[in-house]
């Protein structure tokens, strides 16, 4: 399994510079909220992405930046002009789901695929998505191939399937859920990531691939964001070198679920989103 991670990471050198590596655009905070894009930067970072920039609401940046040195945190949602020096974007996370905020979401998804940049819509981005959906799968791209990965939870996935294939998930079992999340994936033209104690991932062309390796039986706030700024990150190399998707979804599983497993290890069960992340760092040294 180290050795597909391995071959989505770009190749470190003393000729590079800072951006070589990737620059992330992050969507989402509020107020009620703030930890959630911290928990997605930081795991981006400590990933091996070069450079996060958030853009959060104006009373949530102050609370987002005290969090950390190494946050690039602009006290407004729409990326603006930002969106065409950022390689992919994360929309979502902790966003909220007022009337502006599900406005900037939808917008940032269709300027990253009408500018060609890898997205992923996690969280309240979902959310969004799914209000909107028969509109957002109808925007201009830039090109037929440009990689969006959707990141639904249980619920998440029940609300899209429901309202784009009027088909119940939650609660059912894995066959079906399987069988859901291909005709849906199928349905959007676009792949689908869903987090669960056995991880799924469905691609437009119909494949499905499951993902249940060891990792922890807490399941704390924030280690969905994390998977967020992970998946990101991954979706980025991946395009630049080549890779294929179904390689990003397997290197995301396989981090955030033995980086969880190692904190458990540690901590129990007062194992946080922070405990997981300070072993992001120690694995992607021991792949590379």
């Amino acid at each position: 399994m180290e050795a597909k991670v391995r071959s989505l990471l770009p190749e470190l050198s003393t000729s590079l510079r800072k951006g070589n590596c990737g620059r992330l655009g992050i969507v989402g905070g509020s107020m009620e909220y703030a930890g959630a894009p911290y928990f997605a930067d930081i795991s981006a970072l400590k990933v091996g992405v070069d450079i996060v920039h958030v853009f959060t609401s104006e009373d949530a940046a102050p609370v987002i930046k005290c969090y950390s040195p190494e946050l690039i945190v602009h006290p407004e949602l729409d990326p603006g002009s930002w969106s065409k020096r950022l390689d992919v974007m994360l929309v979502g996370p902790g966003l909220g789901r007022d009337e502006n905020s599900m406005k900037v979401a939808v917008d940032t998804i269709v300027e990253a695929q009408r500018l060609g940049r890898p997205v992923v819509v996690d969280s309240d981005g979902l959310y969004a998505f799914t209000e909107r959906w028969e509109w957002l799968i109808a925007a201009p791209r830039h090109h037929a191939g440009l990689p969006i990965i959707l990141t639904p939870n249980a619920v998440e996935m029940d609300r899209l399937a429901v309202k784009v294939l009027q088909m119940n998930t939650f609660g059912k079992p894995w066959e079906e859920l399987r069988l859901v999340a291909s005709k849906l994936a199928e349905r959007l033209k676009m792949n689908i990531f869903i987090k669960g104690p056995t991880d799924m991932f469905a691609t437009p062309d119909g494949m499905v691939r499951l993902f249940d390796r060891e990792g922890a039986p807490r399941r704390p706030c924030g280690l969905g964001d994390c998977l967020g700024g992970i998946i990101a990150v991954f979706l980025l190399w991946s395009t630049r070198r080549g890779v294929d998707i179904e390689k990003v979804a397997m290197a995301t599983s396989f981090v955030v679920r033995e980086v969880a497993r190692r904190a458990f290890v540690d901590t129990g069960r007062g194992m946080t989103a922070s405990d997981v992340i300070t072993h992001i760092s120690q694995l992607m040294k021991s792949i590379d």
